[in-house]
């Protein structure tokens, strides 16, 4: 019963710690992060992209009508391009 009670404390506090990280974006961060997707052809809504910590991720990506992941760095340089399944 400890071993459950202190696995769920770790879990909510990995959750609270992920969340901390989430923010509101600027207008500048979505417009770079809009022109880097569009700079691949692809294209993205606004609320479908985050800040995670040090990077961007933009979910629901579409390019030639497949949808992805695509992660930037702070710079707004695509650092990842992963198919959503």
């Amino acid at each position: 019963m400890r071993v459950l009670a202190i696995t769920l404390a770790l879990t909510f506090f990995a959750s609270a710690t992920v969340k901390a990280d989430d923010r509101a974006l600027t207008e500048k961060e979505i417009e770079g992060v809009q022109a880097a997707i569009k700079a691949m052809g692809c294209t993205v809504a606004d609320t479908d992209i985050e800040a995670e910590g040090k990077w961007y991720e933009a979910d629901d990506v579409i390019c030639d009508r497949v949808k992805y992941e695509v992660y930037l760095d702070k710079d707004f340089k695509v650092l990842n391009k992963v198919k959503d399944d």
